[in-house]
């Protein structure tokens, strides 16, 4: 099974439901919750999945693999742009059978034949050119820049809005909030975040944006952890890190954070602290083999895996597996999985469809264009993909939205970037059904 675009279990619980065709009212009563909470769940996923009805979010689910064509059980479709089932049903059209259209297709390609044939003899050798094959389309697309050129930024989506915290901005640590709606690629300036930071990282929990640690204006790091409500624009604080981070790497799984190493303004750390935004407490888990920092991490099914990072011996190219389930049960946590291909430097990971994408790195020009690369889990293998078309460079905002990957901006040089560039991670290709 696929899950991908930050879908909950519940919100995958209820596109699963939806896919059989069963009605918000047969959901709820299904999952013991009322109408109205189905319809809000149903309005998220159609945000993260990018779908404007539930025949599109039902071929979602069937591309996906979340259910199978024979377990769909739609017979009408919905208005397109209704969440809730109280709207009056219109039939589908009515369909000849299909014996009809192979026989009018048979016939069509005969009486195609029969005129090619006729008029053969009369077709010169120079007339039978061979049509130029069409060069693939780039995957690559520019998009809005961002309003204020920037590097090492905190960024997080939420209901189809990418958010981008603080980071380096004309030259000094910011704590400007910026939103950018992919719908209609519009930003929107919002409340800045009260204490300025970069090198930090952003991750949501429920409805809320958490933001913990970072390094200062003071260039030291700090242990708050700010959390942000994109609904009401408001920042609140919440119980700080046990210890000050910068550089750290963040995921967040399974409604708590987990904190991987970082710089605590000494030295690197192998420390791995998880959140539990219920409890507003730290805990402390397992530590890593190896101190870093400057890694990423991505989550994957059941587990959290980390890339790269650097410490006092340079920079690293392992790829672990961190399972938090497993750690709860007293087994170890971690794994190893296939280095990385490229010693990189500042990079970061995102996850979509089951696999993993490694994106940027290096600080300069020359190198900075360097391709993305994708990890397969199934083969343990990495393979390089598409260059961008414009130097990326270190510590952009990276973040997976739908079928995409968005940068923005970057540090190249030390110069901050302002591009924006969006990378189509995955192509979808509708295949129509046949009525018999």
């Amino acid at each position: 099974m696929v899950v991908e675009n930050g879908l909950s279990e519940r919100e995958l619980e209820i596109l699963k439901l939806v896919a059989t065709g069963a009605s918000n009212k047969e959901i709820a009563v299904r999952l013991v919750i009322s109408p109205n909470t189905v319809k809000v769940h149903l309005r998220n996923i159609f945000a993260k999945i990018e779908v404007a009805s539930r025949t599109e979010a039902t071929l979602y689910a069937m591309r996906m693999g979340l259910v199978s064509p024979g377990n769909s059980n739609h017979t009408a479709e919905y208005d397109e742009t209704a969440l809730g089932d109280e709207r009056p049903l219109k039939p589908l059209p009515r369909t000849r059978p299909l014996w009809m259209y192979l026989a009018i297709g048979a016939v069509l390609s005969l009486i195609a034949l029969l005129f090619v044939l006729a008029i053969r003899p009369q077709i010169s050798p120079a007339a039978l050119v061979t049509p130029p094959v069409p060069t693939p389309l780039s995957r690559w697309s520019f998009q809005q820049s961002l309003p204020v050129s920037s590097f090492g930024m905190a960024i997080a989506s939420y209901e189809g809005t990418i958010f981008l915290f603080g980071g380096q901005r004309d030259g000094q640590i910011s704590g400007m909030v910026n939103a950018y709606r992919v719908e209609n690629g519009a930003w929107q300036e919002k409340a800045a975040k009260p204490t300025p930071v970069k090198d930090a990282g952003a991750a949501l929990l429920g409805e809320k944006i958490y933001v913990p640690g970072g390094l200062g204006v003071d260039d030291k790091p700090t242990a708050l952890l700010e959390v942000y409500d994109p609904r009401s624009d408001r920042w609140e604080l919440a119980e700080p890190m046990p210890i000050a981070l910068s550089g750290y790497a963040l995921a967040s799984f399974e409604g708590q954070l987990y904190v991987f190493g970082g710089w605590d303004g000494a030295g690197y750390s192998d420390r791995v602290f998880v959140y539990d935004a219920g409890e507003d407490a730290w805990q402390e888990r397992q530590p890593m083999e190896t101190p870093r920092a400057y890694s990423s991490a991505a989550v994957l099914g059941a587990k959290i895996m980390l890339a790269g990072g650097v410490n006092q011996q340079g920079r690293l190219t392992d790829l672990l597996a961190y399972y938090p389930q497993r750690e709860s049960a007293g087994e170890a946590a971690w794994e190893s999985r296939s280095g990385l291909p490229e010693n990189r430097e500042w990079i970061s990971l995102v996850a979509l469809a089951e696999n993993l994408y490694l994106v940027g790195g290096s600080l300069d020009q020359e190198s900075a264009r360097l391709p993305i690369l994708r990890y397969d889990e199934n083969t343990n293998q990495w393979e390089s993909l598409d260059q961008p078309p414009v130097a990326i460079g270190a510590q952009p905002g990276v973040a997976a939205i739908g079928n995409h990957i968005h940068f923005f901006g970057g540090d190249l040089a030390g110069t901050a970037q302002s591009e924006h560039l969006a990378f189509q991670a995955i192509y979808t290709v509708l295949i129509p059904a046949i009525s018999r």
